[in-house]
């Protein structure tokens, strides 16, 4: 006999959703994990790891509802490493149909992605903000603190979303006892160390 957490870990594992008026069950997940990325996702790959599908059945889902108004995408220039144009894929949330669309969205739940193995290094992508610093400080098991600290220090939302997943609560805490840090970045670490 399931119970009722049985039935919640199944949820957070698989995903739930009830049917969205006019939208298949696949262009509803993938149009429920485009509204949970604000920021929008840079890949159908990207997409159908939130999603919950294939990458093929992203890419052709993504397509129909660009059709359909609901998706849109916008060239932007963002630091990857070095600085590059990248396509960006996000809902259309002035769409006329997305206030009917959204409540619905908002009660699916797409399946919870995998969480890779913590990182050794700091990835490449984030390089450009320890662009005067030594290799030898990118390693995270030698140099945690000094990671913590710097992405305390530049704020950027994507260095600090992979360090809350990659460093250790002692990281934020060092980061923190940064001095010259202002109050809220200060509370930021300590936030980041509460969590980890």
């Amino acid at each position: 006999m399931l119970t009722g957490d049985d039935v919640a870990r199944l949820h957070d594992r698989m995903g739930a959703g009830a049917p969205v008026a006019g939208l298949s069950r696949v262009q509803t997940q993938v149009l429920s994990a485009l509204a949970r990325a604000p920021r929008g996702l840079l890949s159908a790959r990207a997409v159908a790891r939130r999603a919950g599908v294939s990458p093929t059945t992203a890419s052709r889902t993504l397509r129909a509802l660009e059709l359909e108004g609901l998706v849109v995408r916008r060239s932007e220039r963002i630091a990857l490493g070095r600085v590059r144009d990248v396509s960006i894929v996000s809902a259309d949330v002035t769409s006329e149909r997305w206030a009917a669309l959204a409540g619905e969205l908002a009660r699916v739940r797409c399946p919870a992605p995998t969480r890779p193995e913590r990182a050794r290094r700091v990835p490449h992508e984030l390089r450009h903000l320890f662009w005067n610093t030594a290799p030898g400080q990118l390693d995270v098991d030698r140099a945690s603190g000094y990671i913590a600290r710097r992405l305390i220090q530049t704020a950027d939302i994507d260095g600090l979303a992979w360090g809350a997943h990659n460093l250790r609560a002692a990281d934020w805490r060092h980061a923190a006892a940064t001095r010259g840090l202002t109050p809220d970045l200060r509370a930021l670490a300590l936030n980041l160390a509460a969590a980890g």
